[in-house]
């Protein structure tokens, strides 16, 4: 393409040259080209000296958020992608580089652990399947978009690595070369070639220092992404080891399940005689849980149903009575839950034991940054009690009603701290079940986040565990005798 617009152009010169040859001007263009060629030169050197405002627009491709970051991760990396963009408004010595990391290190372990850690505040394990992600990830870059990288051997990467200065040179000494010759044979072009390449060449530059601020900044953005990894807990095992590693909850609803277990618990709490019996009789279907006016759940009772095709265990409680041994006992079982439905009753305005727990419960996330704070699904049952005439036909409220449930459900998320809270009525004839339905199907997504969380930190709050840590020191020690005993065969052959 570029030579098909050139054609015309060079034409068109040579025949221009011609002309200027018959009348004698060929001399005064030959002085007006290199007075433009000085000019040219001035504005380049002029544009060098301008100075950024701003860093330009990133031209590559930033790396992408995990979908499985909490918020408070994804506000780590958001806060170390603005400390790279004030760093590196131009491009920096790659020299520099390593100290720059070492600052985004430094940012992200300090957000992640509240001021606790710093750099280099992890195991080897840790480091190593860091080691492990990164060669897999770019092992397969290579293999994708890198033509001749599985068939290039290492020794000629280093022998080409070694040379690349002697390299640069010839290339350099070749094109000069290249251009002296085509001055020469044909002046016109050379002429017009060497006036392009002037008037280019700040561009260039300019361009070629915006794709190296790019690439810096992106190498400190992948830093910034596996410190987050790093100083979550993301990596202190693998896939593999995860799935290995049982909850205690599991183990607990195992005895006490109603049928079968699955992955998703949720945990319903409440008040005594909030309802919440009657709640999962609602959700399951069917008359799963014992229901009455007087406290029945004195125990936790699982039950299994499918919410949006995905497996979910429904926890029951026994409900809030103001002693200190339920609370703590609720609030034990809370921060083993992956999502939580709150049933208030509606038409029961003292709420204190409720904000008690919740506070409770915010405090013992806020304290451990590495856990990820389960969903609250806000649930008002008995909303019937609330609105007289009920039921209605095909359940259909009034104005009168809606607004007096509008305002109850705004007290009670005053309260609560709840930017939402459902009203239903569990009982026959049921209303808005649908919309608590919809509601859990919503948050089942941020509850398997959760419980991956907690399946991760909870393999790792095992103390030192002496009887494993012996059993690894004599495992080693008999690698070490077994190679030991190998060498001195070996030698005495």
């Amino acid at each position: 393409m570029a030579g098909l617009l050139l054609l015309p152009l060079t034409i068109t010169s040579v025949l221009g040259f011609l002309w200027l040859h018959e009348r004698g001007w060929l001399l005064w263009f030959v002085l007006a080209s290199i007075a433009l060629f000085a000019v040219a030169r001035g504005t380049r050197f002029v544009i060098r000296l301008r100075k950024p405002t701003e860093p330009p627009p990133r031209d590559l491709k930033s790396p992408a958020i995990d979908p499985e970051w909490s918020a408070r991760e994804v506000s780590a990396y958001e806060r170390a992608q603005e400390l790279i963009n004030s760093r590196i408004a131009e491009p920096l010595p790659w020299e520099d580089l390593p100290a720059e990391g070492l600052a985004v290190v430094e940012l992200v372990a300090a957000d992640l652990s509240g001021g606790k850690r710093t750099a280099l505040d992890f195991t080897v394990p840790e480091a190593l399947l860091l080691v492990d992600r990164v060669s897999l990830r770019y092992r397969e870059f290579l293999r994708r978009h890198v033509p001749f990288s599985d068939q290039l051997s290492v020794r000629a990467l280093y022998w080409l690595w070694r040379r690349q200065d002697q390299a640069l040179a010839a290339w350099e000494t070749g094109f000069l070369a290249y251009r002296g010759v085509r001055l020469v044979l044909n002046p016109a072009v050379g002429l017009l070639r060497e006036v392009e390449r002037a008037i280019t060449s700040g561009m260039q530059d300019r361009l070629s220092d915006q794709f190296m601020r790019d690439a810096q900044a992106i190498l400190l953005e992948e830093v910034a992404q596996a410190a987050v990894d790093l100083y979550s807990g993301r990596l202190r095992f693998s896939e593999a080891e995860l799935m290995q590693i049982q909850l205690g909850s599991e183990m607990r609803d195992r005895a006490q399940l109603a049928q079968e277990d699955d992955p998703v618990r949720i945990l319903v709490v409440g008040q005594v005689s909030a309802g919440k019996s009657s709640l999962i009789n609602a959700l399951l279907g069917a008359g799963g849980a014992e229901t009455d006016m007087a406290p029945t759940t004195d125990r936790l009772t699982a039950h299994e149903t499918v919410i949006d095709s995905t497996p979910v265990r429904l926890v029951d409680t026994m409900g809030l009575d103001g002693s200190d041994r339920v609370l703590q006992h609720l609030l034990g079982e809370m921060a083993e839950a992956d999502l939580i439905v709150w049933a208030m009753r509606a038409s029961r305005p003292g709420r204190g034991l409720d904000v008690a727990l919740l506070e409770r419960f915010n405090a013992l996330f806020s304290a451990d940054p590495t856990r990820r704070r389960p969903p609250v699904v806000f649930v008002a049952t008995a909303a019937d009690t609330l609105v007289p005439g009920w039921p209605y036909p095909e359940n259909r409220l009034p104005e009168s009603a809606q607004h007096r449930l509008g305002q109850a459900m705004a007290a009670i998320g005053e309260d609560m701290g709840a930017s939402a809270v459902i009203p239903v009525c569990a009982e026959p004839p049921e209303w808005n079940v649908d919309t608590l339905h919809d509601a859990l199907t919503d948050a089942l997504p941020e509850a398997l986040m959760t419980q991956r969380n907690r399946r991760r930190v909870t393999g790792t709050k095992g103390g030192l565990n002496l009887r494993e840590n012996l059993g690894r020191a004599g495992r080693g020690l008999g690698k070490g005798a077994q190679f030991l005993r190998r060498s001195l065969l070996r030698r005495t052959r």
